[in-house]
């Protein structure tokens, strides 16, 4: 049984570990470089993608395992974002009492926890993340451990007159 990489031995030596190790390091600071937008870079970086790679980052800074992606809570996101876009309100319950839980049940999605985080108007995936970190109820959805799955939503559209950026953030722990 395997317990550390000391014990392991690649090509014969311990040198050759340590160079395979800063080899996979090396690579692994360049793909993300590569693949998570650079902070003040605009709405290029600004995609579920990259919301949910920053946002992973966050989980880890604090221990927590990552997320992964649900195609039936994006479903249920999307959702909620062109209902308020198209009934021009701002708001966890719609103006016909809709809940985010009846619009993940919706998309077929059962569940053990569910939470929303909404926004408005961010082109920035960084300054998105930096303003939930701040918000402490933002916060808890983002960094709850009863969460394990996340849908996101990013639609444009007309809000109050006002070309506008919606983004929905639904979180779940299915039952499985």
């Amino acid at each position: 049984m395997i317990r550390n990489a000391a014990e392991v031995e690649f090509f014969g030596t311990r040198k050759n570990i340590a160079f395979i190790k800063a080899a996979l390091l090396l690579i692994v600071l360049v793909s993300s470089m590569l693949l998570v937008p650079r902070e003040g870079s605009g709405e290029s970086s600004f995609t579920s993608q990259n919301l949910v790679l920053l946002l992973n980052q966050e989980r880890e800074k604090n221990g927590l395992p990552p997320l992964q992606t649900n195609a039936l809570l994006e479903k249920a996101a999307d959702t909620k974002a062109k209902n308020m876009l198209e009934n021009s309100y701002f708001a966890h319950t719609a103006p016909d009492g809709t809940k985010p839980w009846d619009l993940i049940k919706s998309a077929g999605l059962e569940y053990l926890f569910a939470g929303e985080n909404l926004a408005i108007n961010y082109t920035n995936a960084y300054e998105l993340i930096h303003d939930f970190m701040q918000s402490p109820t933002h916060r808890e959805n983002l960094l709850s451990p009863l969460f394990s799955e996340i849908g996101i939503a990013i639609i444009n559209g007309r809000y109050q007159g006002q070309d506008a950026t919606i983004v929905v953030q639904m979180f779940a722990h299915p039952i499985d």
